[in-house]
């Protein structure tokens, strides 16, 4: 063999070890969980409850933060960063207008067992919304709850918002696909095939949800591009609204009035005024 051979063989072989690699640790990209717990600190009428272990899916902890008399409850699910200590601020607005939240912290973070993956997350997922009425300690009808994601979060709300009912969905800084979100750490893995398994394909399920939905976005968002939701509200059903942020960032819309926008939302549809 010629000697640009061999050199192609080791740096086929360099490649191939690589891919390999990124193949084995791509959850490392995606879960970017921080591992120890914290409990809320600062929110009005909150308790940790548990979500019940069933079957080889772990028990998680949940943040119940209790409704005044008659106002919806938010199951809200979090990015990919963190852990719910990260969204408390955000949470402490929701709670301190009144409403109930039902907050899952994710298997693998914030001191909670189990490994994450898309399947393992939505399980989760489901199984909280099926618990409400248990977790509330009173039924939950499905007129009162809202389905609230955010990054990561607004793929398994979207995906959950598909197959049950609700008030509204409303996502926050959404994705149309994981592997779309190309910029941040995803943005090194080299295509969605990459990926296979941890899709988070939200734009093959929001044209499957028949409530109101509310997309929030930011023009700044460095980690996903403001286009994507302008993809998300052009494949949704009607009714959809969209509220576009000039300046806005990732994480910092409520700084440009996201929550007060969420908030008056809500109470509109559920006749709150």
């Amino acid at each position: 063999m010629s000697a640009a051979g061999r050199l192609a063989v080791v740096l086929l072989t360099i490649v191939a070890l690589l891919i390999g690699m990124l193949w084995f640790t791509r959850t490392d990209f995606i879960y970017l969980f921080t591992r120890t717990a914290a409990g809320p600190a600062d929110l009005p009428r909150t308790s940790v409850e548990l979500l019940p272990a069933h079957g080889d899916d772990p028990a998680l902890e949940v943040w119940v933060t209790q409704p005044e008399p008659g106002y919806p409850v938010f199951v809200y699910f979090m990015g990919d960063v963190g852990a719910l200590s990260v969204y408390e601020p955000r949470l402490r607005d929701i709670a301190e207008a009144g409403f109930g939240i039902a907050a899952m912290a994710y298997r693998g973070g914030g001191g909670q067992a189990g490994e994450p993956s898309e399947e393992a997350l939505f399980r989760d997922a489901r199984r909280l919304y099926a618990g409400l009425d248990t977790l509330f300690a009173e039924p939950v009808g499905e007129n009162r709850r809202v389905i609230y994601g955010f990054s990561l979060g607004a793929a398994l709300a979207a995906r959950l918002a598909a197959e049950q009912e609700e008030l509204t969905l409303i996502l926050e800084a959404p994705f149309t696909r994981l592997c779309a979100a190309t910029t941040g750490l995803i943005g090194l893995l080299p295509g969605c095939w990459m990926l296979a398994g941890e899709e988070y394909a939200t734009l093959d399920n929001i044209d499957k949800v028949d409530t109101p939905l509310l997309i929030l976005h930011g023009t700044a968002d460095d980690r996903v591009p403001v286009a994507q939701a302008r993809a998300l509200f052009d494949a949704a059903r009607d009714p959809k609204f969209i509220r576009v942020y000039e300046g806005g960032g990732h994480e910092d819309l409520g700084r440009f009035g996201a929550t007060d926008d969420t908030l008056s939302f809500v109470r509109v549809l559920s006749g709150m005024r």
